[in-house]
């Protein structure tokens, strides 16, 4: 499920724009970028992201040795395109997903409409705050520091010097903080508070406890108490007295003098790497690609809002449809229609789609590894030497993907699913593929999901449980949330009754 960014003000929706500019597919160290912008723009793009990359790597003391999964920036043109590809009608102007393709954010060219001080800027960097802490630190947060480091970082502001002002006051959100405060009492020990102001007290309460000296590392110590299994009114004891941080959070607050640090941020220059015109069929597909969700539908509950999420991707599976038959020689646009149709559960036409891709690119990296998977389901319906043959094509494909790109996270599940759907035992190799494929994609839960009901199986409640506890505490509601603290329920009774056990014996 996505992360959004939720401003009540950004009420008009923007008309139709004129002809567009050609769509640029740019790179630098860490991002992708899809825009019409001119090329000189889309320099000063990559390097605020790059700046603000470096912001969040100083200031969290992480490093940046290995390459990074590099998120997909997609720059549409206001805020309707927005909410086309999140289909929402209401107050998103940006927002933050993951899918089977990696993580990716999407963000206006212009926030017109909007208050003064609410910039694209500020969206930007909100949502790639969100990424940036999914990716490097999966832990468990409350849903108010999610939001809260992600709107300091969103209103942190690039000074005229070239600096950023890490901690610059978040004047979007107003002056009535104050009026709608909901006591820290009550904020830092439950789960749940239907009236809290999520965006605005959480930038509020993160800056103070990031800012105060003596607060910072109390903040540590509770965010980590989280992580371990504690419960908020356990991990809340790291703050002393609650009612007087509440008092000092309040004066600090109502002071109105927020600290900020002006921060020099070295970034390699320029910051894009290579830029290109984008193919026609990725062009054609823009729309698509940022409208695209593959997450599993099983775990939306409630019928009225799954059958909503129903339409609107058979709408956009028709539509991808409809465009990659305008581009047959397109390789790109022929794999893209594979992963809608398996999302789909359309595994003939996805396999078809993925030959087609073949045929033009033999040496498609994701298109083999997609065909890979689907020959496994082809075992995973056969018996005797059909399956074994099955399973064998699959998994010389899947090792051939691997070698030509071995950071990718798709032929590594390749891999471990031409055994386990051949209904083979995956050998040590496939299943620390299948962990590598994790952790390159964190937030992509079905990849988790299958590692998590691995361990399960085995018996290895501490590794699954491990691996259930950033879906189970996720800060926002979600059937998927729902679902994995019903499993993690089931796996921690398991575990209690077998040590029972064993104290017994």
């Amino acid at each position: 499920m996505f992360l959004r960014l939720i401003a009540a003000a950004l009420l008009a929706l923007l008309g139709p724009t004129a002809a567009l500019a050609q769509w640029h597919v740019a790179e630098s160290r860490n991002f992708i970028i899809y825009s019409r912008s001119a090329p000189a723009e889309i320099e000063k793009l990559g390097a605020r992201l790059e700046a603000y990359d470096r912001l969040m790597r100083m200031a969290t003391g992480t490093g940046d040795e290995k390459e990074p999964v590099k998120v997909r920036i997609f720059e549409v043109a206001h805020l309707g395109e927005v909410r086309d590809a999140a289909d929402d009608d209401g107050g998103v102007a940006g927002f933050y997903s993951s899918n089977i393709l990696g993580p990716y954010l999407v963000t206006p060219r212009t926030t017109s409409g909007a208050s003064r001080d609410f910039t694209p800027d500020l969206v930007l960097q909100h949502e790639y705050a969100h990424h940036f802490m999914r990716q490097y630190f999966p832990a468990v947060y409350p849903r108010w520091y999610t939001e809260g480091f992600a709107e300091l970082i969103g209103s942190s502001k690039m000074m005229d010097d070239g600096r950023i002002g890490y901690g610059m006051p978040a004047e979007h959100r107003g002056n009535d903080i104050l009026s709608y405060w909901v006591p820290l009492q009550e904020l830092l020990t439950r789960e749940k508070i239907t009236y809290l102001d999520t965006y605005g007290q959480g930038w509020a309460v993160t800056h103070f406890l990031t800012f105060d000296k003596q607060r910072a590392g109390q903040l540590r110590q509770y965010l980590l108490a989280l992580t371990s299994g504690k419960s908020m009114a356990q991990a809340a004891t790291a703050f002393g007295d609650l009612s007087t941080l509440n008092q000092q959070a309040r004066r600090y607050v109502g002071s109105g003098a927020f600290e900020y640090k002006p921060v020099r941020v070295a970034i390699a220059r320029p910051a894009i790497r290579k830029i290109r015109a984008a193919t026609r069929g990725e062009a054609d597909l823009m729309p698509e690609l940022a409208a695209f969700r593959d997450d599993d539908l099983s775990f939306i509950r409630k019928i009225g809002y799954r059958e909503r999420e129903r339409r609107f991707r058979e709408r956009t599976l028709q539509s991808i449809r409809a465009k990659a038959a305008r581009h047959p020689s397109d390789p790109f646009a022929q794999y893209f229609l594979a992963e809608a149709e398996n999302a789909a559960g359309h595994r003939v036409q996805a396999e078809a789609a993925a030959d087609r891709a073949l045929a033009v690119d033999p040496n498609h990296v994701r298109a083999m590894a997609r065909k890979s998977i689907l020959l496994s389901h082809r075992a995973s319906a056969a018996t005797g030497p059909q399956r074994l043959a099955f399973s064998a094509q699959a998994r010389r494909l899947a090792a051939r993907a691997n070698r030509l790109d071995v950071e990718d996270p798709l032929p590594l599940l390749a891999y471990f699913e031409s055994f386990r759907l051949a209904g083979q035992e995956p050998p040590p190799i496939a299943v620390d593929g299948l962990r590598q494929a994790v952790a390159t994609y964190p937030l992509e839960m079905s990849l988790r999901q299958l590692l998590i009901d691995f361990h399960a199986a085995k018996g290895q409640y501490e590794a699954a449980i491990g691996l259930l506890q950033a879906i189970a505490n996720e800060p926002h509601d979600s059937p998927r949330r729902d679902a994995a603290r019903a499993q993690l329920a089931k796996l921690q009774a398991v575990r209690a009754a077998q040590g029972n056990k064993a104290a017994r014996s």
